[in-house]
């Protein structure tokens, strides 16, 4: 009879001793076939998540959300149509505008005699519309003012009321080529696809690395792969609702006034997908700096007096994850990123694991 004569390590339990040797009876070909298994698993999940994906991005029912939609909002939340605006255009076109700054009222006819009205005929419309809608975009391709939707204007209000709607509704990027529509939706659909599947494709390596490792150290990466999924979708939104709204401002606010920016899909999708993902990924900060700490690599002290350097690297990181010069977008990424390397200093004080099993320097504890 064979006896197991595997020797337990008494600060470790029977699950230590008995993980890492599951699989030590496989062989190379057996891995590889292993291998090949859980990539296939991964690829059919990359796939199912890129086709839905694509549903929702290239002609979904109205009654769904539309992803490419999803993608224009934070462009299309800048265009500021308002009244004043409007009113302002109109006086502009009749020389209306008064000394003291009185404007156009609101139920001042479009068509109508003077002095009440401004006796602009459809043209003259549909010019100031034009000139507002351009304006409110700040660079951004907006639809076309048609004369029909001009004919049934009667007031500056309802020129208002029907700017409004227009942006809100029917706002739309320029398309140099016939494959830059096509090719948007595609790059949507598989970044969307690899984020719906990463947890499938993250399970299927931990799944062929883990039986190597100890419980202890399945427990470390399990751990720091959810803690890092968390954080980079927390950093996704961020960039989403932060982010995005106050770079726009900036690079479509620059020479407005004399530059007319026709901004492409293709540039606008890529622009958009970069400032997520990056700003995503660098919002793993806190977690690299756990998992050092825990494998033992730094300690909280290090990090600690590394502060200095570490503003620096994570001015560096904004700079990467903002493609925009202006210090204000750059610092809406890095104040939190710096907030981030400091709740990394906490985590690592409290997983904090020496290598050799010895307790922590006491330079460092002390620090």
């Amino acid at each position: 009879m064979v006896t197991d004569s595997t020797v337990v390590n008494p600060e470790e339990g029977p699950e230590e001793a008995i993980g890492p040797h599951e699989e030590s009876d496989l062989t190379i070909m057996e891995h590889l076939i292993e291998l090949r298994n859980r990539f296939m698993v991964a690829a059919a999940a990359l796939l199912v998540g890129v086709i839905a994906v694509l549903f929702f991005t290239w002609d979904p029912p109205e009654s769904l959300p539309n992803t490419f939609d999803i993608l224009l909002d934070p462009a299309r939340d800048r265009i500021d149509v308002n009244l004043g605006l409007v009113q302002d255009e109109f006086a502009l076109l009749v020389h209306q505008q008064k000394p003291d700054g009185s404007v156009i009222p609101p139920e001042t006819e479009l068509r109508g005699p003077t002095p009440k009205g401004l006796a602009l005929n459809d043209l003259q419309i549909m010019r100031a519309l034009e000139n507002a809608l351009s304006k409110a975009a700040g660079g951004l391709s907006t639809p076309e003012v048609t004369p029909d939707e001009v004919r049934r204007l009667e007031t500056v209000q309802d020129a208002y009321d029907y700017l409004r709607g227009k942006s809100d509704e029917n706002f739309r990027l320029a398309s140099f080529s016939p494959t830059d529509r096509i090719s948007a939706i595609f790059k949507i659909s598989i970044y969307g696809g690899l984020l719906l599947a990463l947890p499938i494709i993250i399970y299927q390596a931990l799944a062929f690395i883990v039986p190597g490792l100890t419980s202890g150290e399945r427990r470390v990466l399990l751990m720091g792969t959810f803690g890092c999924m968390f954080f980079m979708l927390a950093g996704m939104a961020f960039a989403y609702y932060v982010v995005l709204p106050r770079a726009l401002d900036f690079l479509l606010g620059v020479a407005a006034e004399n530059v007319v920016n026709v901004t492409g899909i293709h540039e606008y999708i890529s622009f958009v997908t970069r400032i997520i993902l990056w700003v995503g990924i660098a919002y793993q900060l806190p977690m690299v700096l756990a998992i050092a700490a825990r494998v033992g690599m730094v300690t909280a002290g290090q990090l600690m007096r590394f502060w200095r350097y570490a503003i620096v690297l994570v001015f560096i990181l904004a700079a990467i994850a903002t493609p925009t010069p202006d210090p204000l977008t750059q610092s809406v990424v890095a104040i939190p990123l710096l907030g981030l390397y400091f709740l990394g200093v906490l985590f690592a004080k409290i997983l904090y694991t020496p290598r050799d099993g010895s307790e922590e320097p006491v330079e460092e504890a002390t620090a």
